[in-house]
């Protein structure tokens, strides 16, 4: 198709629904700019694809899905940049908890933390290593058997464990942190509904 052709077809088939577009993806974005980005994006996807387009009045639904993808791998590489805050965040707190002459080292206090306090912590880990971590440490499950029910090698495991625990040790920190701010255990008694029983430690 000559070029000349082509935009004029891509005009006339993608630029009537530019409005909607941008408001759907403004709808999940945080900023206008970050909408106008996407279906920019978009855009540019729709017209290396034109030719994919057989059916023109499938043309609205063809341009959600391409935005929709768009939207998608944004959000993933969002959540992958928080998660790497999160870890730098909680690897910092543990090098504080080993080198804080007011603390001992996790691995010594573990025992004696609620079941509470191990399950608020783990749910401030990436799920790779929560997941392990709570595997092998709370359901007793052996490195191979882990390896097995993540779909991992044994040394990814164990790297996995290692890592998360450091992680969990974090978090541990930062829960304690932030439960000695003025309000924060009447807060969290009013979020249960009153006092709650400690569970047990973790292995």
């Amino acid at each position: 198709m000559p070029l000349t052709d082509r935009h004029a077809r891509f005009e006339a088939l993608v630029l009537p629904h530019l409005d909607r577009l941008l408001a759907f993806a403004a709808r999940r974005t945080i900023t206008r700019a970050d909408a106008e980005d996407a279906v920019q994006d978009a855009c540019g996807r729709a017209w290396l694809g034109l030719d994919e387009l057989r059916d023109p009045t499938r043309v609205r639904a063809w341009l959600y899905r391409i935005l929709r993808s768009v939207l998608s791998e944004t959000e993933e590489r969002s959540e992958r940049r928080r998660q790497l805050v999160s870890i730098t965040r909680l690897e910092d707190a543990h090098e504080e908890l080993v080198s804080s002459d007011g603390d001992i080292v996790f691995d010594e206090v573990a025992a004696r933390l609620t079941g509470e306090e191990i399950h608020a912590a783990l749910e401030q880990l990436p799920d790779d290593f929560a997941s392990v971590v709570e595997l092998h440490d709370i359901d007793g499950f052996k490195y191979h058997e882990i390896a097995e029910i993540v779909g991992v090698p044994i040394g990814t495991v164990m790297s996995r464990i290692s890592r998360g625990r450091r992680l969990l040790a974090g978090a541990v920190l930062a829960g304690r942190s932030a439960a000695k701010e003025p309000g924060t255990q009447e807060r969290r008694v009013a979020r249960r509904g009153g006092t709650g029983s400690p569970g047990g430690g973790i292995r």
